[in-house]
């Protein structure tokens, strides 16, 4: 699986575009679409989110820039998920700080691919259960 920094660089330059521009696009820094692009940063869902818009991803370029950020195919997942697409803008953030956290945990290689999935699938699931727990309350 190739990197974030690789996929980013390679989907920008496929579309002739400098950082600069890029950046303009998506409305974040160019020391940001920099910093990613080096893998001095690896970035969050909601930038990369914003840098898929201005890039105008296919569901397959987007799910390689996911896949890059998070293990497998679960980017994907996460995003093509109905529950995730019905969220309002307080409930994606919600979710997309979660899924960042859990992220973190996968910098860990001695976790095999497949754990990693189950965890973070284990925690989507979690987070919409609680949601509509809470709906339910009002």
């Amino acid at each position: 699986m190739e990197s974030t920094a690789i996929v980013l660089k390679k989907l920008r330059e496929s579309r002739n575009l400098t950082i600069v521009q890029l950046a303009e696009l998506a409305g974040v820094g160019k020391g940001t679409v920099g910093d990613i692009e080096t893998g001095k940063n690896k970035s969050t869902i909601k930038t990369l989110e914003k840098i898929s818009k201005a890039l105008k991803l296919t569901e397959e370029e987007r799910g390689e820039l996911f896949s890059s950020f998070v293990p497998k195919d679960i980017g994907v997942k996460i995003l093509q998920n109905p529950l995730y697409k019905n969220l309002d803008g307080r409930g994606r953030k919600q979710f997309e700080d979660i899924v960042e956290q859990s992220a973190l945990m996968f910098n860990d290689e001695s976790i095999s691919q497949e754990d990693k999935e189950k965890v973070l699938m284990a925690i989507q699931d979690a987070f919409f259960d609680a949601k509509q727990k809470n709906k339910k309350k009002k």
